[in-house]
């Protein structure tokens, strides 16, 4: 086995924060990322990989290949303070409000900027029935203080998360 990693998918529902466009993953089949994702220089082929969607562990799988392009993103700031992490209300106006400064505001600062797009299909993919916390995979992290790690792509130490994973599978 090569590297093993948690990788996070979230949910276009439950996504707080409106300044940077959604990756479109396939649960299980594709996951998307860009260079301006920590660790994404380190994500290979053939390695092992948890998937969280949210607050739940849903499923392993392995990388096959990666592919990637030359792409574009469009960045969403506060008009105050820059931050990306903004809110759309649908109910207040102005509309939008920086999670950050707490500005109030009718419409972000918008701006496109030159990304590395990076499309990881994942083979093998295993749904967990009855999967471990996701503090216990963090507490598999292979550096730092996995628990506290808001990464989307966070190393882990193989040895540590493998007998976790085999109380979990099917």
């Amino acid at each position: 086995m090569n590297n093993c990693w948690l990788l996070l998918e979230k949910s276009e529902e439950t996504r707080i924060s409106k300044g940077i466009d959604k990756y479109k993953d396939e649960t299980g089949k594709t996951y998307l990322y860009d260079s301006f994702v920590p660790n994404h220089k380190n994500l290979h082929a053939d390695d092992f990989v948890v998937l969280r969607k949210e607050n739940a562990i849903i499923g392993v799988g392995t990388i096959r290949d990666i592919a990637e392009e030359n792409s574009t993103k469009k960045h969403r700031r506060c008009i105050s303070c820059q931050s990306t992490d903004i809110r759309e209300r649908k109910m207040k106006i102005p509309t939008w409000k920086c999670g950050k400064c707490a500005h109030e505001f009718h419409s972000p600062n918008e701006s496109t900027v030159e990304v590395r797009s990076y499309t990881a299909t994942i083979e093998g993919f295993v749904k967990l029935d009855n999967p471990p916390s996701i503090n216990d995979v963090k507490r598999c992290a292979l550096s730092g203080d996995g628990i506290k790690s808001q990464l989307s792509m966070l190393r882990l130490d193989c040895n540590k998360i493998q007998p976790l994973l085999n109380k979990a599978t099917p």
